[in-house]
């Protein structure tokens, strides 16, 4: 039989090496989080911080990145599906039913082009979902027809 005081001893001689290691991971972290923040000020433009630190504007207030990027919804909640039931009449391809969309809502001459092709992919999808839905069906010959 092992003694109690054998077994509680290995298990002690064990926590302090269980502890050493931990030590040394968490040493091993801290200095590879100091790289990394070492390199990422590196990285940052020495104009745009001042020797004094960040500069604030007149609010007080550090400027950061101001814009972001403004997403589009070209299309308030079912206001696809009733644009197409309204304006769809027989069955015709995807991608006319996507230009009827475009005439109706506008877009079809006041968009950049870039802007243009994001609309088709949401009016795409539109009419991909409908498919799905069963509010559309796709004909053999690949017309769609609104129901």
């Amino acid at each position: 039989m092992v003694s109690i005081a054998g077994a509680v001893s290995q298990l002690e001689m064990r926590r302090k090496t269980l502890e050493a290691e931990l030590a040394s991971v968490t040493s091993k972290l801290k200095a590879i989080q100091h790289a990394l923040a070492v390199e990422q000020q590196s990285e940052s433009s020495p104009a745009a911080v001042a020797e004094d630190g960040p500069k604030k504007t007149a609010n007080g207030k550090t400027p950061g990145r101001r814009k972001t990027r403004k997403l589009n919804q070209w299309f308030s909640s079912g206001e696809a599906l009733e644009l197409m039931k309204r304006h769809v009449r027989a069955p015709i391809t995807a991608s006319d039913i996507v230009k009827v969309l475009a005439r109706v809502k506008g877009y079809d001459k006041s968009l950049a082009p870039e802007q243009l092709k994001r609309f088709h992919g949401t009016a795409y999808m539109a009419v991909s979902n409908a498919v799905k839905a069963g509010t559309a069906a796709k004909l053999k010959d690949g017309r769609i027809r609104i129901r």
